[in-house]
């Protein structure tokens, strides 16, 4: 196969590509399910009679030295999920222009904060309107008074517990709450610590409870949970290897791209120590360090290609800067230190180093609706000092039990972060997987919400038994004696896609952005050859199998890659009624061609909304129309001049043959992509074939002449457009967005006429800008 040597393209929007959104406008008809006569009154009656309740316990608690909110918590109705119905709710319970619901817990708990008697009666006046609010009564039931989660078995002076309240969304409300906590705590003799796991989260570590004080929590207003402190540890399967190799060295006077890896620190032999960054960030004196795990994850990293002899990542070296975050201790780790030591050395050293390895986490399953603090934690982290952390998607043990795998760890439900699974590179006659499936260990999605994770998959190894003792198959690389071994894990699938991201930041000669690292890489990942449904592949292994750079950045004359990066903001959306689609691609008068489009936002995320912790979504339309046609702005609620018309959005599967999808022999099988995503996800991905839609729809849309567009729209959810209308500030959406266009027939014009499109319709456009290759030599 020719290499190919076209660099992709970037792509700015136009000033009339950007337009405004228009309102429908008209009178709304109340849904079916909206409640009347007795009915209603006797649901308002049921509300009335738990605020008689807050309204009593408001009353005793209002002078008090640190008075606290009252807490309710209600059922959102499942006929009531969408957001014009939660806005009905919201005018309910939002009164004296204060935001009352302050959260979501699961899928259907909305949950209300009452503050002062005033607001109290204010509602109350309003339960007794029930026709204004009929629709916000109908949408909800089952009001009671919040009772704090405690899940924690037994506790002795030496228990650690992991204390969090609710965030109220207002300033001093918070800072009231934590510090009538820390009082609290002060006056029963508990000690108590704040952590720093997000701005949005009031988080303790509590020591010296007793049994009955753990009793006595339960009447603290504003309390959420208690748990006992996760608690980390690690263990390895490693095997000796007598093969001695020569390996790669830095050249002299070239300027690598730094790395940081989160781990138990890096041995400085010979083999390791010249790739080392010169300055290295500790939280532990060195009696007090192990760095067998962070030392393979870091061979991997550097030397995983060459070991294996293998084009995995295809990238030439990188420096790497050593962070040990975790400790050498057969007694486990807390969570929370973790946490605090990652941020540390990330808050630290972030100029230098941008891109970090994060072998580490927890055994805990993700919730299938809550965020983990563990998680919220690394988005924060990430926003906070602008770095992309890249994450193993987390072990598990079920193989051994004959049990199906477990969802993916706590903290690999990071949005931010690029969640790697593992699959298996090959396959032995013991071993449990086949080669190219899913690790017999590797953790799987969705994750809370139903967002997809992990991300993508890497080689991390394979399993198996004889004569009933386990035999791992690992992956090669070196042990902190500077021996190569062999290990299995997703922690060493991890540093293969942390140094396929570092080789395309070295490559680019673009201002690092996390958003376009992760695009480039999910778009251009494919599902190795699997049998098996393509939700079962997303499950399994997210977007699939990264390719090596080369692929990233480069196209040849059958395809092209465009590159946008832009912001939505709130108002408005982007439109592209000129997107250059070629016309070569015409073949017996239709349009045909493969197209991938992958999409990757920057999410406004809310910790305290549940399974809606990713409050922002980000909408793609692609497909052709038949003419653009002038608009009357006279009338009302039309914003934009130019609309189109015959235009159909082509990311549908409706539109394409079952029969061509269901194939068992066709061979886009492996490249299809093409689901509902639903909202929200702050990744999508699209690949598709033209020559699979339908006959009708051939016919319809396809059949030239043609224009082609490309639209993008933002939605919010109703929690985040009422906290922003508030604070009257502009909402803006960070994307990356990557179109391929492929011409399966290779009549080699693609690229050329595409470019010229472009210059045809005025797009500001340029390759993208990449650095001089470096080569590596072997030699000390």
């Amino acid at each position: 196969m020719a290499k190919k040597n076209l660099p992709v393209k970037m792509v700015r929007k136009r000033e009339n590509d950007q337009l405004s959104n228009e309102g429908h406008g008209g009178k709304t008809t109340p849904p079916k399910w909206v409640l009347k006569g007795d009915e209603l009154t006797g649901r308002a009656d049921e509300f009335r009679q738990v605020f008689r309740q807050v309204g009593s316990r408001l009353r005793e608690k209002v002078n008090q030295e640190g008075f606290q909110p009252a807490i309710i918590r209600v059922k959102l109705m499942s006929e009531a999920t969408a957001k014009n119905h939660r806005r009905e709710i919201s005018k309910l319970f939002n009164v004296q222009k204060k935001l009352n619901i302050i959260g979501l817990i699961g899928e259907d708990e909305l949950i209300l904060k009452i503050d002062s008697p005033e607001d109290l009666e204010a509602i109350e006046k309003r339960l007794k309107d029930t026709a204004k609010y009929a629709t916000a009564l109908s949408a909800i039931e089952d009001p009671d008074l919040f009772k704090p989660s405690i899940e924690v078995e037994e506790v002795n002076g030496s228990t650690l517990l992991k204390v969090k309240l609710f965030h109220l969304h207002e300033y001093e409300q918070n800072q009231v709450l934590i510090r009538s906590f820390e009082r609290f705590c002060e006056n029963n003799g508990i000690n108590c610590r704040r952590l720093n796991y997000s701005r949005e989260l009031n988080i303790f570590e509590v020591s010296g409870v007793t049994k009955d004080q753990l009793e006595d929590f339960d009447s603290f207003d504003g309390l959420y949970s208690i748990t006992e402190m996760p608690m980390l540890s690690l263990s390895l399967d490693e095997i000796e290897s007598t093969v001695e190799v020569e390996f790669p060295k830095p050249i002299e006077g070239t300027e690598y791209i730094v790395v940081g890896v989160l781990d138990t620190g890096i041995t400085s032999h010979e083999h390791l120590q010249p790739w080392k960054h010169p300055k290295r960030h500790t939280n532990f004196p060195d009696e007090d360090i192990d760095p067998r795990h962070g030392s393979m994850v870091t061979g991997v990293l550097l030397f995983g290609d060459y070991l294996e002899e293998a084009e995995y990542t295809g990238t030439n070296g990188c420096k790497v800067f050593e962070a040990v975050v975790y400790p050498a201790t057969t007694s486990g780790f807390s969570e929370e230190l973790l946490i605090r030591n990652i941020r540390e050395a990330i808050r630290k050293h972030h100029n230098t180093v941008k891109i970090w390895n994060l072998s580490l986490g927890t055994n805990l399953q993700a919730d299938i609706h809550d965020f983990s603090d563990f998680a919220q934690a690394l988005d924060s982290i990430q926003d906070e000092y602008g770095v992309l952390i890249i994450k193993s998607a987390g072990n598990c043990k079920n193989y051994q039990l004959g049990k199906p795998k477990s969802r993916i760890s706590k903290s690999a439900d990071s949005v931010r972060s690029l969640v790697v699974g593992s699959i298996a590179q090959a396959k032995s006659e013991s071993d449990l997987a086949e080669a190219f499936y899913p690790s017999p260990f590797t953790r799987i999605g969705p994750g809370p919400g139903g967002i997809i994770k992990p991300d993508i998959v890497h080689f991390g190894g394979n399993t198996g038994f004889v004569n009933h003792k386990e035999k791992v198959n690992g992956v090669k690389t070196i042990g902190a004696d500077g021996k190569i071994m062999t290990a299995a894990g997703t922690s060493f699938a991890t540093p293969r896609v942390s140094a396929l991201a570092a080789g395309v930041s070295a490559k680019i000669g673009e201002e690092f952005n996390p958003l376009l690292i992760k695009a480039l890489i999910i778009h251009n990942s494919k599902h190795p050859e699997l049998e098996m449904s393509i939700d079962e592949k997303i499950n399994q292994t997210g977007y699939g199998l990264p390719p090596a750079i080369s692929e990233l950045l480069y196209n040849d004359q059958d395809e092209i890659t465009l590159i946008f990066q832009d912001v939505i903001t709130k108002g408005g959306y982007i439109k592209i009624m000129d997107f250059p689609f070629p016309e070569s691609l015409i073949d017996n008068g239709y349009f045909y061609g493969q197209i991938s489009i992958t999409l990757v936002t920057s999410p406004l995320l809310d910790g305290g909304q549940g399974s809606e912790y990713c409050q922002s979504n980000v909408d793609v339309l692609f497909g052709s129309y038949d003419e653009k046609k002038q608009r009357d702005l006279s009338k009302k609620g039309i914003k934009n001049p130019v609309g189109v018309e015959g235009n159909q959005n082509l990311l549908v599967q409706s539109m394409y043959s079952q029969r061509l999808l269901k194939q068992v022999d066709n061979p886009f099988n492996r490249e299809r992509i093409l689901i509902n995503h639903g909202k929200f996800q702050p990744t999508k991905k699209w690949v598709i074939n033209l020559e699979e839609l339908t006959d009708g729809n051939r016919q319809k849309f396809l059949l030239a002449p043609k224009n082609w567009f490309l639209e993008l729209k933002a939605s919010f959810r109703d929690n985040t457009e009422l906290i922003y209308d508030q604070k009257r500030e502009e909402v803006n959406l960070e994307f990356a967005l990557i179109i391929t266009i492929r011409d399966p027939k290779k009549k080699g014009k693609v690229y050329n006429e595409v470019t010229q499109l472009l210059e045809k319709y005025n797009f500001i456009h340029n390759e993208i800008r990449l650095r001089e290759e470096v080569k590596i030599r072997l030699n000390g």
